[in-house]
């Protein structure tokens, strides 16, 4: 272990000249030179050294056995701790996902009411929210579609009831075939009708295809088309018809389905609006939007109610309602309509103390 014993001299053929022979595993050597290059006659020799021989008394036996025990506890340790810390975070980890799982299993079975406890504020509680958030959509989804299936079947069980009273009447001979009965029988049928025509346009405008084709038309005159329509039988109820359109406003559109828009907001006009009274149509561009505005005089809808107006069957007042003939579809339709052409409808309170229709049309293609 001693530097004197460990290093040798070795002439510039390698041959040893001083030092011990003996070579430990580890031997290094440098080259002895003369003004400072090695080149030719100025290699003078080497000189190496060996490295340390390694001995061990009893001592350091006890010391490095001692390390390797605190080294292989302290490893245990570790590993404990490690396995410990592993299987509690697995855990916190693990029982959300499980409820997640379980979760899905119960709503892909139909059932929408389940809601899972929402007890953390990391990633998984926030995907725990967007669970209950589908979840409670769903639900909602599937209680409007057995409501819709419901009002549907109903509505359309009312006009069936009476053309089968009536034929039957005419079958045993009860009533005859005048001009009253079929007078009765058409009504029937045309309310019929016409609930079928707005169910096949409310289920074209879930599915996308009302408006196959835009046509550039002129807007004003559309309404005007459709005004002049109904002016005398408004007026024979005692509602006064305003209009205040600009000469030409062209707008993409499909002609048939704006004019159906026109023909069921002004004929919700007549039917709940008390006479005598005042009906007013405005049209405008604003902000690169056709709009068209609708209201009435008295009565108005409940503040509350202005968004459920265009829900499909809503009646401020059913029985009312169904008196008018009105089938409850057609501000839906309308909805339906507009939000297919791109634009916005809304329901609120009238200056004259009506109700308020605002229409928005974009006036470039979307």
């Amino acid at each position: 272990m001693r530097l004197e014993k460990r290093i040798v001299l070795l002439d510039r053929d390698g041959i040893q000249i001083a030092g011990h022979i003996e070579r430990s595993a580890l031997f290094e050597r440098r080259p002895v030179c003369a003004n400072n290059t090695c080149a030719g006659a100025n290699l003078l020799g080497y000189i190496g050294l060996n490295a340390p021989m390694e001995q061990r008394d009893a001592s350091d036996t006890f010391f490095l056995r001692g390390q390797y025990a605190s080294l292989a506890l302290a490893a245990l340790i570790a590993i404990a701790l490690s396995a410990a810390a592993a299987f509690i975070i697995a855990r916190q980890l693990l029982e959300p996902i499980r409820r997640l799982e379980a979760g899905a299993k119960t709503m892909a079975a139909g059932n929408y009411t389940a809601r899972i406890k929402q007890d953390r504020s990391d990633e998984l509680g926030q995907l725990i929210g967007h669970y209950n958030t589908l979840a409670a959509t769903l639900e909602q989804t599937a209680k409007a579609e057995r409501e819709w299936i419901s009002n549907t079947s109903h509505e359309l069980q009312t006009p069936l009831a009476v053309l089968r009273a009536q034929i039957e009447a005419l079958q045993d001979g009860i009533r005859q075939p005048d001009d009253k009965t079929l007078t009765e029988m058409h009504a029937a049928l045309m309310r019929l009708s016409r609930l079928v025509q707005d169910l096949k346009t409310l289920s074209y405008g879930r599915e996308a295809e009302l408006t196959s084709s835009l046509e550039q038309e002129d807007l004003p005159s559309l309404v005007k088309q459709a005004a002049e329509t109904m002016r005398s039988k408004l007026s024979a109820k005692g509602i006064e018809l305003e209009l205040n359109l600009p000469t030409q406003m062209w707008v993409p559109c499909d002609r048939g389905q704006i004019g159906q828009v026109m023909d069921n907001l002004l004929e919700n006009a007549f039917r709940y609006t008390d006479g005598p009274g005042q009906l007013r149509v405005n049209l405008q561009d604003t902000d690169g939007f056709a709009q068209l505005t609708v209201e009435d005089t008295p009565p108005a809808a409940p503040e509350d109610d202005g968004d459920k107006l265009f829900d499909r069957f809503y009646r401020v007042e059913a029985s009312r309602s169904r008196a008018h003939g009105g089938s409850g579809l057609g501000l839906s339709v309308c909805r339906a309509i507009v939000e297919a052409h791109g634009g916005t409808i809304s329901a609120g309170r009238s200056e004259l103390g009506g109700v308020q229709i605002v229409i928005r049309l974009p006036k470039q293609a979307v």
